[in-house]
Order: structure tokens, then C-alpha cells, then sequence
């Protein structure tokens, strides 16, 4: 990858930009797949474009849309956001007038985070390291949310010239509104943030059963290339590992959690023994995500509905950036 950087400033493990993943069928990716570090994707037929999810920020999006230009000269014409989170809607903005379609409860949860609460807390972050490091590339100053025009639940088949993209509703899993696309003639399911690839996923809602049943509804596509919403292309063997990882999360962080430990405890814990080290994904980006998935695990075990908000969304948020101190000073 020579000497190219991610927008955190880390070495590159991929290249970004736009790949080929099959006819008229392109990634977007951003390496490495860390915070805002999101994939997207671009299906045409002919002169007619469907895009796969905007960035985080009008900067990224426009860069994205001016390098598709070289790719198909079209504008897209449906905009399909996978989910809810701004760093795979927030450029929705910039193509206003074309179709853009979400799941119901996706489009319900997009705002929950608005760009004005992003922006006060990239205020704040700029007392709280690493946060503030974190936030740092991203420009939200002039973003305006703008939502889907056009929701479903269920499965939604999308016309894009001569072919046919279906639209599937997978979750709860990473949130409440997770959907993929599925290209059959391209045999690609763009997965969007069902999957995190070398990097640790995070769970907004869960529980995790319910993720672990997203991945069996991906699989069951028999599809030859996945494009995670974070992390390079990949194929059912890298599925079947951030399966091995959710159920790993799942029996041991459940377990701690069962004994009255708190999620960042358990977290912690699990991150620090002497078996993590021998696991296939102690490698992966950002490990203390375990922290707001257990703080999701434990919420919904609590009979919490939906996803993780309010003051114990905040809790976690902080607790997490604790361990990843943590983590620090032991590694």
C-alpha cells in the first residue's frame, strides 16, 4: 500500500476507493474501516445508477460521487441507505432528489444521532482524548439530514435498467434497521454493517442472537463477494469468522454478565487474558467495541426494546474509551 493513509492516519491495509466486484458493480471502500472509516457501493445498468449508502460527511461523499462519475456518467438515481447511522447517510443531501429508499425503522432512527448533536459532542471530544482525535476528520459543519423518501419493510425489489437489486431486511442486529442489497446476476451482497471485517463490530442493538440470524440470512444468498460497511471485500470464510467472534462475545461476555459483572468489567477482562491473545481476532481494529456490545447484550437481557440510548448509551461510550486506555498502557 506504500506510504497512502487512512483518515485516522494509519497505514492503509487496502486501497481506497472504488473496486470492481463484478459487472458494472463497484465498492467504495475506505481503508481501514475504523470510526467513519464506511464502505458503500454503485450497481449500474447502462445509464442507470443505484448507489449503496452516502459518508459521513458532504467532503467524503462528494469525492466518492466525483470519482462514480468516472465510472458511470450518471447521477444516481436511488439512493439506498442500509441503516441508520450518519456515516452511511449523511451525505443524502447532496442527491435530494433522487429516490432514496431505507427500511422503515431505519429511517425512524435517523435521528437519533442528528449532525447537531455530532457536532457538539466533536465540541466535547476535543477535551476527551482519544475522542476527539477520533472525530477530527470529519466535517459536519454544513450537513442537513435528509431523510428517505421512500421506506419498506420486509424485501424490496429495485429496477436498475435491465436489472433487479433486492433490497432485505436482516435486522435488529447491528441496529434496529439493518438491510442489505443483493446484486443476484453479480452473485455481491453488499452487507453493509452486518459485517465488520478486520476491524471489531459494534452493536447498537442487537441481541446478539439477532445478528447471529442477520449473518444466517446473508449466507443463506450463497453470494461470492461480500462488501462489508467497514473493511476490505470478502468472501463466506471472513462471514463465518465474525460469526466465530459474536458467538465468542456472546457465551463468555454472557456469561461474565450473568455472574453480575459489569459490561465494561467483562469487557476488560476478556480483552486483557492470556486466551484473547491466541484468538484470530485479537488482531482486529478497536477490540474495546466489546464494551458497547456487552453494554447492548445486557440491556436487551434487561428487557430493554430497541437500541441502546440515553444515559447508558453515554455510559458506554465513556466506559469504552476507558478500556481502550487501558488497553494502551498494557500493550
Amino acid at each position: 500500500m506504500g506510504a497512502e493513509r487512512t483518515l485516522h492516519g494509519e497505514p492503509a491495509r487496502f486501497a481506497r476507493g472504488f473496486q470492481q466486484v463484478g459487472a458494472e458493480t463497484w465498492a467504495w471502500l475506505q481503508p481501514n474501516g475504523a470510526l467513519g472509516e464506511s464502505n458503500a457501493g454503485l450497481i449500474a445498468s447502462g445509464e442507470h445508477v443505484l448507489l449503496v449508502d452516502t459518508l459521513w460527511d458532504l467532503a467524503l461523499t462528494r469525492r466518492m460521487l466525483d470519482e462514480a462519475r468516472g465510472l458511470v456518467d450518471a447521477a444516481p438515481e436511488v439512493v439506498f441507505n442500509t441503516h441508520s447511522d450518519g456515516d452511511h447517510v449523511w451525505g443524502n443531501q447532496l442527491l435530494a432528489g433522487a429516490r432514496i429508499v431505507s427500511t422503515a425503522k431505519a429511517r425512524e432512527l435517523m435521528t437519533l444521532d442528528t449532525p447537531r448533536d455530532l457536532r457538539r459532542l466533536k465540541r466535547l471530544g476535543k477535551l476527551l482524548r482519544p475522542l476527539g482525535r477520533e472525530m477530527a476528520p470529519f466535517d459536519w459543519s454544513d450537513v442537513e439530514l435528509t431523510l428517505p423518501n421512500e421506506t419498506f419493510e420486509g424485501e424490496l425489489s429495485v429496477a436498475i435498467g435491465e436489472r433487479r437489486v433486492e433490497l432485505i431486511e436482516v435486522g435488529p442486529a447491528h441496529t434496529a434497521g439493518d438491510a442489505v442489497a443483493w446484486v443476484p446476476d453479480a452473485s455481491v451482497c453488499f452487507a453493509a454493517d452486518v459485517l465488520f471485517i478486520g476491524c471489531t463490530p459494534i452493536t447498537w442493538a442487537g441481541p446478539l442472537s439477532a445478528w447471529l440470524s442477520a449473518l444466517d440470512r446473508i449466507s443463506a444468498l450463497g453470494a461470492t463477494t461480500f462488501v462489508p460497511g467497514h473493511g476490505p471485500v470478502c468472501d463466506q470464510p471472513a462471514v463465518d469468522l465474525l460469526r466465530r467472534y459474536l458467538e465468542w462475545a456472546q457465551t463468555e461476555g454472557g456469561a461474565l454478565l450473568d455472574r453480575g459483572i459489569s459490561p465494561a468489567k467483562a469487557a476488560r477482562s476478556l480483552l486483557l487474558s492470556e486466551e484473547f491473545k491466541t484468538l484470530p481476532w485479537a488482531e482486529w481494529d478497536d477490540p474495546a467495541r466489546l464494551v458497547i456490545t456487552l453494554s447492548t447484550e445486557q440491556y436487551r437481557r434487561k428487557g430493554g426494546q430497541g437500541h441502546l440510548i440515553g444515559l447508558g448509551r453515554t455510559r458506554a461510550i465513556a466506559q469504552m474509551q476507558g478500556v481502550k486506555r487501558k488497553l494502551r498502557t498494557v500493550g
